[in-house]
């Protein structure tokens, strides 16, 4: 209640004080309630959002055992690093191949006459065109303004030319002076720069002319020359464009990074040395998320167990304690993990023959040495196991989404339970506003309560002084 209360000014009680107990002895009980509903749904979410949280993380873990793919990995091993890097889809063979890398690939570098002097990067060269060709077929032509026609402008004009077809300008500066230097975008001999025509109007400074780049009769000096990747695969020559060397070995990309290097002879008359490349099953990655497949299965178990415990000698009972939907969750899961699978080619036909087996608790373990066993083996048959239509990954799966997916039990239960608390939220600030309406007219009753009694008692304090003031009839003379 808004405004100043004073005690009784008529009766002189604590009108505040059974205000105050009126109004408390009313509110209490029905936030006791309030505050019960609440915790309890509270609890309610916490439990249900950590079993959410365990098995879409176990959902997760499926997903890397789903798809065929997974299984269809391949792993490449190199007996010797830094020369190479080797990648292999589904499509590689698992094998063994001897290869040498004879060179790499590098572009065409070719660089113009230098200009020297102490402006020789300022010079303005003048106006004309200047004409390049690629020994691949394509070519382009650049325009040169009179009054952007130093070598950076010139160096510019060409890499921002619209049409450029895979040409890159820059000006190195030595001691000798400056010069354009001009180099393909693109490794390889068909990628080499064929010819460059240039056709000055000698308007430049000083008479300069873009005819002044041109050093001697064969126009642009060669500074480095174009070169394929080439090397020897079990015997055979190999060579490619770029570095990069795909399908030599089908479903194989390779990356030559640097050349063999010489057997131990003066004269190298050995040859260079070979490296082996072995290409298999990536059984370790099948291996390591097998492992965590265990690991988030046993995560859900053991969350569980906690959520419907009960220890009887503190009789304290777990937040799902008798829960039906928790207990439905693990009944099912054993089901499906102890199920043969439909297709499954012997001798990997359930989870047991891989060495995943069901303790006591109902948690599960590996047996390390029998699954690599199994995928030394028998890998794509493990593949069947997990990953065909109706294997283990497939019926996890569509399991765990009728719980945790869109329309999932624990996604409704979770939006329930929160549109419980928004409700109960609400229905606090209603109560609220009440009891202030409550408490308001509860004052108010006791103030007239009060008034009343003043006076009654005004009343009372003129009888008795009037009875006072009567004169006294009995009294003798």
């Amino acid at each position: 209640m808004s405004g100043l209360k004073l005690p009784g000014v008529g009766s002189g009680f604590p009108i505040q004080s059974f205000v105050d107990a009126t109004v408390n002895a009313a509110r209490a009980p029905k936030e006791q309630q309030l505050a019960r509903r609440a915790e309890s749904i509270d609890v309610q979410l916490s439990a249900y959002g950590s079993l959410k949280s365990v098995l879409d993380e176990f959902k997760t873990s499926l997903k890397k055992l789903s798809e065929e793919s997974a299984f269809q990995k391949r792993s490449t091993t190199l007996s010797s690093s830094g020369f190479m890097t080797a990648s292999a889809d589904k499509n590689a063979v698992a094998g063994s191949y001897k290869l040498v890398v004879e060179q790499l690939a590098q572009a065409h570098k070719v660089g113009a006459k230098r200009l020297t002097g102490e402006n020789a990067t300022k010079t303005k060269l003048g106006s004309g065109t200047i004409d390049l060709a690629l020994k691949n077929g394509d070519s382009f032509s650049v325009s040169i303004s009179k009054e952007k026609s130093s070598l950076a402008d010139i160096a510019a004009a060409i890499n921002n030319a619209e049409d450029n077809k895979g040409v890159k300008a820059t000006v190195v500066t030595d001691d000798n002076g400056s010069r354009l230097v001009l180099f393909s975008e693109k490794t390889g001999t068909e990628n080499a720069i064929d010819n460059i025509t240039i056709n000055g109007n000698g308007d430049g400074d000083d008479n300069h002319s873009l005819n002044d780049l041109l050093d001697g009769p064969d126009g642009f000096t060669e500074i480095q020359g174009a070169q394929d990747a080439r090397i020897t695969l079990d015997g055979a020559t190999v060579t490619s464009q770029s570095n990069e060397i795909k399908n030599a070995i089908a479903g194989v990309t390779l990356n030559v990074t640097k050349v063999s290097e010489w057997e131990d002879s003066n004269d190298h008359s050995q040859g260079r040395k070979s490296l082996n490349l072995t290409i298999g099953y990536d059984k370790t990655a099948v291996e390591n998320n097998l492992k965590d497949f265990v690991e988030s299965f046993n995560k859900v178990i053991n969350t569980i167990n906690k959520l419907t415990s009960y220890n009887a000698d503190t009789q304290k009972a777990g937040a799902l304690n008798g829960d039906a939907s928790a207990r439905n969750i693990t009944a099912n899961l054993r089901s499906l993990l102890s199920e043969q699978v439909e297709g499954a080619l012997a001798p990997v036909k359930s989870l047991t023959d891989l060495g995943i087996t069901t303790t006591r608790e109902g948690t599960i373990e590996l047996d390390n040495d029998l699954l690599k066993k199994q995928l030394n083996d028998n890998f794509e048959k493990v593949g069947a196991l997990f990953a065909s239509e109706k294997g283990v990954a497939s019926k996890l799966d569509t399991f765990l989404e009728s719980y945790v997916g869109k329309e999932g039990f624990l996604t409704n239960k979770d939006k329930s339970l929160r549109e419980q608390m928004t409700k109960l939220e609400k229905e606090a600030d209603n109560f609220t506003d009440y009891m202030a309406q409550y408490e308001e007219r509860i004052y108010k009753q006791f103030s007239a309560m009060d008034i009343m009694v003043a006076k009654m008692n005004q009343q009372l304090n003129s009888v008795i002084s009037a009875f006072e003031n009567m004169p006294n009839f009995n009294t003798k003379k």
